[in-house]
């Protein structure tokens, strides 16, 4: 998942993602939703749910635009590329 979600970046990274904004308020609850329980599945000491629940909130910050999540989502999302003894994925 963590490699789809990278090329999904590589793909939609340039100046033109950046000035879209996601408005849609369900997917905005949605993004703040995945972002909470990544945090609570990362206390629960259950790792594949968070990669998962990471990687959902950036491919949907991806597709859509940015919002006030995007910002902690991608955060989130780096912890999880560079975990393994700084090895980083990308």
């Amino acid at each position: 998942m963590v490699e789809d979600t990278l090329k999904m970046y590589e793909e939609a990274y340039d100046d033109d993602w950046l000035e879209r904004k996601m408005e849609d308020k369900t997917l905005l609850t949605t993004l703040h939703l995945y972002s909470s329980i990544a945090f609570a599945s990362f206390y629960c000491k259950s790792y594949s749910m968070v990669v998962y629940f990471i990687c959902k909130s950036v491919q949907l910050s991806l597709r859509n635009g940015i919002c006030e999540h995007t910002p902690l989502s991608f955060l989130q999302f780096t912890g999880v590329v560079t975990k393994d003894d700084n090895a980083v994925l990308c």
